[in-house]
């Protein structure tokens, strides 16, 4: 009977050979990840809850996961606190500045990489901006998001028929006219999706000011 019933539950000796270590390891990076401002009080918090889980006959990567979403959700809350200017005028003009300089890189880039990166990128930003009510804003973001992948599959189509067409002697295609707006449509859809993102970063912050 007392086997079968400690069984059911988590214990240190269940977890295999270093399981707390590295379950404190991951609780760390996550202390890390939190804002210098919230990281005293919930690491005490978190590293409370860590000691107590073989008592409470839980897993302590429960308590690494829930730390994890919690600090990434404080990190999003102070990048929109820093580009609202809540954070001091210095904070908000490098936070913008860096916003501006990153918008072009993927387009400018190109290749594989924007295939890749950015649709990841996109998937994060929509992870993390996903807080509260689904607002208008955030489906100015998904609707962005999808059509910024659809000028870029007709955008790539488009180059690999005008690629064959040159490459065979022959004249373009008529729907070749399609090339440069499907590129332009799709570049003012990846901005819209970003600004609209940093305004969903400045409503949770500002929601997170208020609670």
């Amino acid at each position: 009977m007392h086997g079968g019933n400690t069984s059911s539950q988590w214990s240190p000796r269940s977890a295999g050979g270093g399981g707390v270590s590295l379950a404190a390891r991951r609780l760390n990076r996550a202390i890390q990840i939190t804002p210098p401002l919230d990281r005293d009080r919930y690491a005490e918090e978190w590293r409370y809850d860590m000691s107590s889980a073989a008592e409470l006959g839980i897993s302590p990567w429960d308590v690494v996961r829930g730390a994890t979403r919690v600090a990434w959700r404080l990190r999003v809350r102070l990048w929109g606190r820093n580009l609202a200017g809540a954070e001091g005028g210095g904070r908000a003009i490098g936070a913008w500045a860096l916003v501006v300089a990153i918008l072009p890189v993927p387009l400018l880039i190109g290749g594989p990489i924007l295939l890749l990166v950015v649709p990841a990128a996109m998937v994060v930003a929509l992870v993390l901006a996903h807080e509260g009510p689904w607002r208008v804003v955030s489906v100015v973001m998904l609707g962005s998001a999808l059509l910024w992948l659809a000028c870029m599959v007709v955008f790539w189509w488009l180059w690999g028929v005008g690629f064959d067409a040159t490459d065979a002697n022959q004249p373009l295609p008529a729907v070749m006219r399609w090339y440069e707006p499907s590129l332009l449509v799709g570049f003012g859809a990846f901005i819209a999706f970003w600004v609209a993102f940093v305004v969903k970063v400045i409503q949770i912050a500002r929601v997170g000011a208020e609670t």
